[in-house]
């Protein structure tokens, strides 16, 4: 069991038609689906063949009774503090597939510390950098991955967000990896640019994968470096969510024994998956 730690939020995923027009009326479809890196690394690995558990927080509402609801429906076991508000997050996509988000996690930023059984049974434990957004999150967060070494557990860190580390400072988050000491580390390009990734060595025991769009996957484990190629991809409608079923692909190979070029593979052939579909919502 891979156990998953963060957001579950709504998304609402404005697929404009046209360029946005500034103060006034443009065409669009909108979705409302489930959200949240750690709710859809949880989805997409009950989708691909997986039992995930998400260890998350939501509102006492009808919004989060319904997304915890969802999720149990696709195969994922849900652990949740029910607090507050269920946190909302604006996407809008433009034609050539690229999402702008406009979060308000609401109560996901004040989570509580988890209760540590929530972490028996799991063979691995995965959590988004927007756990660390403030520091009392952090804190909890912090001391989920320490719980989870302690057990020897291996740890998973996905970078998340170009902004957020823009807005976390490069050095903080590097200070929180070395701290945490993730087994692997996943990034886009713009995350591994602003944290140095492909610059230099990862300490000893970590891999750093660094996903490039429609260019090939590196792989970074120790003074070697791989390059897997991706594929031709078709049409992209919508581009969120394909980091998040990268990393349930990756994972899941990797629980298989795969090495870290096959997972790679694995993660790719996820990812496209959810190219086509509003937000990350993907169905088995």
């Amino acid at each position: 069991m891979i156990a998953v730690a963060g957001d579950l939020v709504e998304d609402i995923v404005v697929w404009a038609d046209d360029d946005i027009a500034y103060g006034t009326d443009t065409r669009s479809r909108i979705f409302r689906v489930r959200g949240g890196s750690a709710a859809n690394v949880a989805t997409a690995l009950a989708v691909h063949g997986g039992r995930p558990r998400l260890l998350t927080r939501v509102g006492d509402d009808g919004v989060g009774e319904r997304l915890v609801s969802d999720l149990e429906r696709v195969g994922v076991e849900t652990r949740a503090q029910v607090a507050g508000t269920t946190g909302t997050i604006v996407i809008l996509i433009d034609r050539s597939g690229e999402r702008t988000m406009l979060p308000d996690r609401a109560t996901a930023k004040e989570v509580e510390p988890f209760d540590p059984s929530w972490l028996d049974g799991a063979s691995r434990l995965h959590v988004p950098l927007y756990g660390f957004e403030t520091t009392p999150e952090a804190a909890v967060f912090h001391g989920l991955c320490v719980e989870a070494t302690r057990r020897g557990i291996p740890v998973s860190v996905d970078a998340s967000s170009a902004g957020l580390i823009t807005w976390l400072g490069s050095e903080r988050v590097r200070g929180i990896l070395d701290e945490i000491g993730p087994q692997l580390v996943f990034a886009n390009d713009d995350e591994a640019a602003l944290l140095g990734l492909d610059l230099v060595e990862p300490p000893a025991g970590r891999t750093v994968v660094i996903k490039h769009g429609g260019d090939p996957v590196v792989i970074r484990t120790g003074a070697e470096r791989l390059e897997v190629p991706v594929p031709p991809i078709g049409e992209v409608t919508d581009t969120t969510g394909a980091g998040d079923h990268f990393a349930a692909g990756f994972l899941l190979a990797v629980a298989d024994g795969a090495e870290p070029a096959d997972a790679a593979q694995r993660g790719i052939a996820a990812a496209a998956r959810v190219l086509g579909q509003p937000g990350a919502h993907v169905t088995a």
